[in-house]
């Protein structure tokens, strides 16, 4: 069961799953806004994007965590949106299935406010695609690192018969791959060889609103200064014409 606003029930009385701490760990770190800036210095043929992870549906959904993704250019334009339900396999491993959502164009820049979803229903709404499944393991206490294992993912195919998905989950940053394939599991795109794909650093939000509001003083402090300027001008200039005018 999914939601806890169902027929005769109060959500105060459903049942929380209890999610393992490895799960937590896991959904909140992937959660967040990144960007690859570092590694565009570096590669002048990686493409600039934005990622923007968030947690969806968290106060009615009780079997799952669910999160949404969108990955942008610099100038918004979509590259990639997907829905993932993450849940514990076992003490072990953990699994990020993917979920169609027809439509799911209407819902960019839901990142920012992440009720948009709230008038869905996953168990209706949403399609699970158990070929796309991605299957986490931990590596360490500083990484977790997923890939898709069956050879069947259309999700986001593009041109390819099917494709698959790596994605290693650090605290502070994630190294996302998608590549595409023929049937006879020639490559088509994506990262070739040993290449990691995008190598994306979590952006400090608490830093970049700090610098935005130096910004914007520094921006009201000149605006003043410029005030002061031009006050200080009008008011030689009437006295200029005072002096005259007697």
């Amino acid at each position: 069961m999914l939601f806890a606003l169902l027929m005769g029930v109060a959500p105060a009385v459903v049942a929380q799953v209890k999610f393992s701490k490895d799960l937590r760990k896991l959904t909140e770190w992937y959660a967040g806004r990144y960007e690859n800036v570092s590694q565009v210095r570096r590669d002048s043929l990686a493409q600039p994007v934005l990622v923007y992870v968030t947690p969806i549906w968290e106060n009615l959904v009780s079997d799952a965590i669910w999160m949404y993704e969108e990955i942008t250019d610099l100038q918004k334009n979509v590259i990639s949106q997907r829905i993932y339900r993450f849940a514990d396999v076992n003490a072990f491993q953990w699994e990020a299935v993917i979920y169609e959502l027809p439509g799911i164009e209407q819902y960019v820049g839901a990142w920012q406010n992440p009720s948009a979803f709230d008038e869905l229903d996953p168990e209706v709404d949403l399609n699970g695609l158990a070929d796309c499944t991605i299957i986490f393991n931990k590596k360490g206490e500083t990484k977790y690192a997923g890939a898709t294992i069956r050879k069947e993912c259309k999700y986001g195919k593009k041109n390819a018969y099917y494709v698959t998905s790596a994605i290693e989950i650090y605290e502070n940053k994630i190294i996302r791959a998608d590549r595409g394939f023929e049937h006879d599991h020639t490559q088509l795109w994506g990262p070739v060889g040993e290449e990691k794909g995008w190598e994306m650093k979590k952006i400090d939000q608490k830093l970049v609103d700090a610098k935005e509001k130096a910004k914007a003083d520094a921006e009201a402090a000149k605006a003043k200064k410029r005030k002061a300027a031009e006050d200080k001008r009008a008011a030689a200039k009437a006295k200029a014409e005072a002096k005259k005018a007697k």
